[in-house]
């Protein structure tokens, strides 16, 4: 690698820390893979801010606290004058739009990335599972529909299940049992009609091995990571 890249990409992560701490492996790992970097200053530099904002998963009364520490986390990344600012949450994506009004810097849109891969594999329906937050808001479901493309959310029993995967996931474990049951969500929307699955939670992707279902499992974590090292080489 001879060209030598001063671009800086900021990432907000926290929401959790281990969902932060997957990507910045995976964008190193897709750093080597994809790029060829195999020296410190090949790979890419990246200025990762973890948050520990309220947790709004669940509980929209907390949203007025995180911002306040978002928006001071993205007047930090200004004053160093990173280049891109990526979100390492799909939950918090709900504030992309608040956060615009903030900084000139441009986002990277870990939504718009997941929809424009489902688009390009030509999926026509697809599951969406996520924070209570993210469904009830409708994240991804706007996108979706301008393609084309039917969207299938877990059924209100279903979902409870889904948050306590994430919550355990940010707890630093889940048990056998919750293993199960949220393997069960995941076959229903199958059986409903869902071609593909999108992890539209940045914890779901360390839930379980999802190797069997191969490409019916759309990792967001790991598609924004190649977004950020694509944008970050070219």
């Amino acid at each position: 690698m001879k060209k030598k890249i001063k671009r800086t990409i900021g990432i907000i992560g926290g929401v959790g820390p281990q969902a932060s701490q997957y990507l910045y492996g995976r964008v190193m790992q897709l750093a080597q893979q994809k790029y060829g970097a195999k020296n410190n200053d090949d790979f890419p530099r990246l200025a990762l801010a973890s948050v520990p904002v309220p947790d709004f998963i669940s509980n929209k009364r907390a949203i007025p606290e995180a911002m306040k520490m978002f928006t001071k986390t993205i007047k930090d990344f200004k004053k160093i004058r990173v280049d891109y600012i990526a979100i390492a949450s799909n939950t918090v994506h709900l504030l992309l739009t608040e956060f615009e009004k903030l900084t000139s810097i441009p986002f990277v849109s870990m939504i718009e990335a997941v929809v424009a891969k489902i688009a390009q594999d030509k999926r026509k329906k697809v599951g969406v599972l996520g924070s209570p937050m993210a469904k009830k808001h409708g994240l991804y479901r706007k996108l979706l529909a301008q393609k084309g493309i039917e969207v299938f959310y877990p059924k209100d029993v279903e979902e409870q299940k889904v948050e306590q995967m994430i919550r355990a996931v940010i707890a630093g474990g889940n048990n056998g049992s919750l293993k199960k049951e949220y393997i069960s969500v995941l076959n229903n929307l199958f059986d409903r009609g869902a071609e593909a699955i999108i992890l539209a939670c940045t914890e779901l992707p360390l839930a379980i091995n999802y190797e069997a279902l191969e490409t019916k499992v759309y990792n967001s974590m790991d598609i924004l990571a190649e977004k950020i090292v694509d944008i970050y080489y070219e």
